[in-house]
């Protein structure tokens, strides 16, 4: 518990110094970088999976209260961008295994679980138990991860003109107060539908499940309040500092060459993004803005949480965050064994 609160104090004055300066996200990277220094200097840092978990009931309640009748009005227009994101799938899968193979010259199978655009703690244990190195999995998954919460605020300030700006994932608290019979409907909606996704094995079920129910509440007109600004800041603290953690024990130069490559990939990556985004966004009526957030290949929790601080409506992008976690979460398991599979029978063969 002590090297808990160590982490999260750690996170806290990192997101705080974030936060003073006005850095995109502020409170999560400034969280995200004082944890990984001192991950990388073996100081006593960890968080564990239940406040990662916490983490994530939250952001899913903070996405399911945006649900409105007025959002869903354009959904018709959704099945487009999905097909478009599926197209990019295609396309950025095999690419970054080339990359990871060619130019990280990381083995077949780490090649594979370090580019698959998933959960960075899914694709790692995933890969682990098929015979991906571990740690090369971590940090390129980490190196996506953290490239893209850097250049993504600074992506859409550029091309959209978008701040990040924490009081819009509080619309009118003023004319919406928060209420402690909101507190409690809140939560009770949090604990139904994280054990009902989990008891169905949906992706990232502590997420998914509170934001499907606390939908169905904001949907029923039960509430219509936003949910306090400070706790939006313990949560990007709390998600900031679990991330920052998973960089323990790894030294400067690994770092350094596995975060240069990966980081390189990622670009390549956002390239694309934005190409497939302005493709969509002159054949349909949905912003151009949306649809980066969309379609970029974080995190779930990174991405739907960025799209509540920038007011871009949540909904649409945590549905495709979403598609295309489920997609890799029920393919990859699938494709990666009969892919090894055959690899080990051609391995047979030649012997």
């Amino acid at each position: 518990m002590n090297n808990v609160l160590y982490s999260l104090g750690l996170g806290l004055a990192g997101g705080a110094v974030g936060n003073f300066f006005d850095i995109p996200l502020g409170w999560l990277l400034g969280a995200i970088l004082a944890n990984m220094v001192a991950s990388m200097h073996s100081l006593p840092v960890a968080i564990p999976r239940s406040f990662r978990q916490a983490s994530l009931i939250v952001i899913g309640v903070m996405i399911g209260s945006a649900f409105s009748p007025q959002l869903l009005e354009h959904a018709h227009q959704w099945g487009f961008s999905l097909a478009g994101m599926i197209l990019l799938l295609a396309i950025a899968i095999p690419w970054g295994y080339f990359y990871g193979r060619r130019i990280t010259k990381f083995d077949k199978t780490s090649a594979l679980f370090a580019s698959i655009p998933g959960g960075l703690g899914e694709m790692v244990m995933l890969g682990w138990s098929m015979g991906a190195n571990p740690r090369t999995t971590t940090l390129a998954q980490s190196a996506r991860l953290l490239t893209i919460v850097v250049l993504v605020p600074f992506m859409l300030r550029l091309f959209a003109d978008l701040e990040v700006d924490p009081t819009t994932a509080t619309v009118s608290e003023a004319a919406n107060p928060w209420r402690f019979r909101d507190a409690v409907l809140l939560a009770l909606a949090a604990i139904a539908g994280g054990f009902v996704a989990r008891f169905v094995h949906a992706p990232a079920p502590f997420m998914v499940g509170p934001m499907l129910v606390t939908a169905g509440v904001y949907m029923s007109g039960l509430s219509d309040s936003r949910l306090p600004l400070e706790l939006i800041a313990i949560t990007q603290v709390v998600l900031g500092s679990s991330i920052g953690t998973t960089f323990s024990g790894a030294s400067l130069r690994e770092l350094i060459r596995t975060f240069s490559l990966s980081i390189g990939l990622t670009l390549s990556l956002l390239v694309l993004v934005v190409l497939f985004a302005f493709g969509v966004s002159n054949v349909t009526d949905l912003g151009f803005a949306a649809l980066i957030l969309a379609f970029t290949p974080g995190g779930l929790a990174e991405m739907a949480i960025l799209s509540l601080l920038l007011d871009v409506d949540p909904v649409f992008v945590a549905t495709h965050q979403t598609t295309r976690v489920v997609l890799i979460y029920l393919l990859v398991p699938i494709v990666a064994r009969r892919w090894l599979a055959a690899r080990a029978a051609d391995s047979a063969d030649q012997v």
